[in-house]
């Protein structure tokens, strides 16, 4: 009788110290994988000690596969409650926007907070710009005159900078060309006038002779 109470005994130890795992997936009710989680009896952590992979396809993507390790896990006699949050990764997350600094550098920003490197602006310097070749309108070319392109990052050597998010402003003074408009109109108002006036002069000469 008392051999049959200490295996009960040890057979209800051994059970209220096994847990199992469940890997799920996006919500899923079946676990893409089952781990099963020994505790020792002072509450520590007895297996898995290392890491165990889950590995499983993603739709549109390669399989994804993670290590998951439960190193520091504690089993207490009391109803389950989380202590702590401490997450080492982050959640999925879609574009929100790009955002540019100023050496170039572009990137993706999503939802979760995090940003995404996608490429880098550069900007080229010719020895002779006024060679260039016109293509448009705002948008010239290289040619034999312009000579070949220096390409560098932004701010570096003889390039200018990038300012983000930012219009240039004019440097022109708007009233100051305005007085300049009115005076060449009035130039050429006045400058019409005499020539249809010496028109008139002409004419009548002709008609005398």
């Amino acid at each position: 009788a008392c051999a049959q109470r200490h295996a009960a005994a040890r057979d209800h130890a051994v059970h209220d110290n096994q847990w199992q795992v469940n890997v799920q997936v996006d919500g899923s009710t079946t676990p893409v994988q089952t781990v099963a989680v020994d505790f020792n009896e002072d509450g520590t952590l007895a297996s898995p000690t290392g890491t165990f992979n889950v590995a499983f396809p993603a739709a549109g993507a390669n399989p994804v596969s993670i290590d998951i390790s439960l190193a520091g896990s504690t089993q207490f006699g009391a109803a389950f409650g989380v202590s702590t949050n401490n997450p080492n990764g982050y959640t999925s997350g879609e574009l929100a926007g790009v955002r540019v600094e100023d050496n170039g550098m572009i990137y993706a920003t999503y939802t979760n907070g995090q940003s995404q490197l996608q490429g880098q602006v550069v900007l080229a310097d010719f020895a002779n710009p006024q060679g260039l070749a016109t293509v448009s309108g705002t948008a010239w070319t290289q040619s034999y005159g312009s000579g070949a392109p220096i390409i560098g990052v932004p701010g570096s050597g003889t390039l200018g900078g990038l300012t983000p998010g930012a219009l240039e402003g004019s440097n022109v003074d708007l009233t100051t060309e305005l007085v300049s408009l009115m005076t060449a109109q009035r130039n050429y108002q006045a400058n019409a006038k005499t020539i249809s006036t010496n028109d008139k002069l002409t004419q009548a000469l002709f008609n005398a002779i």
